[in-house]
């Protein structure tokens, strides 16, 4: 317990958050077809995506999970004319380096822009 305790606050210092990142429990962290969202961290005014957690996760349910879909919600389709498309293509080149197919993008509300996820649905019919 207390190593999510300061797993939690590393991850919430290091990402500047205002409110704390999502994180799955330790039997979800070893299923790779758990859905759930990992939280996408951007330094301020920057482009390129650090990812909250490891890749692992999504790549292995890209891997092991038939049917997983991938879906950014926070973040307009990938472009070069502004900042969030930038940050969208930043997040896409970076899943296609794990081997993860195009996600899904959805710009979603002022809430979900202020906290871009990747949603992952390794059952994508539960």
């Amino acid at each position: 317990m207390r190593c999510l305790a300061i797993l939690l606050l590393t991850l919430t210092l290091a990402g500047g958050a205002t409110k704390p990142p999502v994180v799955t429990t330790a039997r979800e962290q070893r299923n790779p077809c758990a859905n759930g969202i990992l939280v996408l961290y951007f330094k301020e005014e920057a482009a390129s995506f650090r990812p909250s957690v490891s890749m692992e996760w999504p790549a292995r349910a890209n891997e092991e999970c038939p049917g997983a879909t991938f879906k950014v919600i926070g973040l307009p389709a990938p472009s070069s004319t502004n900042l969030q498309g930038q940050r969208a293509e930043s997040v896409s080149l970076a899943l296609r380096a794990f081997g993860i197919p195009q996600p899904a993008f959805e710009l979603g509300d002022a809430n979900d822009q202020e906290r871009p996820v990747l949603e992952i649905l390794g059952r994508p019919d539960h």
